[in-house]
């Protein structure tokens, strides 16, 4: 099993904090049942795996099929199960703009909040004091014909954080395995743009080179 990229491992857990567990990228994906947050979560424990990293997955939710509240729980890394405490998570990915204020409440001080809105939520902390990136995935998937794949939109803009482990390529990979074969296509571009379209808020550095 590989390890965590070297600048994450050599400055404790990513999350920032007193998070005193093994280094791992904690990850929260927050979405509505049927927007795909299980999904999400098995493309990139796929992808982590093509790696050789770590990979640690659990699910909580309430009226999945009747579009309650689903919240996924991703570890990347020497984690020894996959829950992990509030104020510890590297990134909370929000696939419905209402359940990002209640997802917000598991990142830790360094962590990154990515949203599928068009605009900054009314709820969410003030951007100076979290770092904050919104892409409006669902646009970008209708305009590709598959809207029900907003959730890889959402993806492609996370997967170019300066901390992601996961590659894009290894992500292209299990993208383009995935699904019908007339839509793998038109999925991985919908994975690009939301690589491509995005605003970030007011923080610390937070992309890639």
């Amino acid at each position: 099993m590989r390890d965590l990229p070297s600048r994450l491992r050599s400055r404790g857990h990513p999350s920032g904090g007193g998070c005193m567990m093994p280094p791992s990228f904690d990850i929260v994906l927050a979405g509505r049942g049927g927007q795909g947050v299980i999904f999400l979560s098995r493309i990139i424990g796929e992808a982590a795996m093509l790696q050789g990293l770590g990979i640690r997955t659990t699910e909580t939710h309430g009226m999945a099929m009747r579009g309650g509240s689903v919240k996924c729980f991703v570890r990347i890394g020497d984690a020894m199960g996959p829950l992990f405490p509030r104020g510890c998570a590297s990134l909370l990915m929000a696939l419905h703009p209402d359940e990002a204020p209640s997802g917000s409440s598991y990142l830790g001080p360094a962590g990154v909040m990515v949203i599928n809105t068009s605009q900054m939520p009314e709820r969410t902390k003030n951007p100076e004091d979290m770092k904050i990136i919104t892409v409006d995935a669902q646009s970008l998937a209708e305009k590709e014909g598959v809207p029900r794949s907003s959730n890889l939109a959402l993806l492609g803009a996370a997967a170019g954080l300066e901390d992601f482990p996961v590659s894009s390529a290894s992500l292209e990979s299990v993208i383009l395995s995935k699904g019908p074969e007339g839509i793998r296509e038109r999925n991985l571009r919908i994975f690009q743009l939301g690589g491509e379209n995005f605003q970030q808020y007011p923080g610390k550095k937070t992309r890639k080179p």
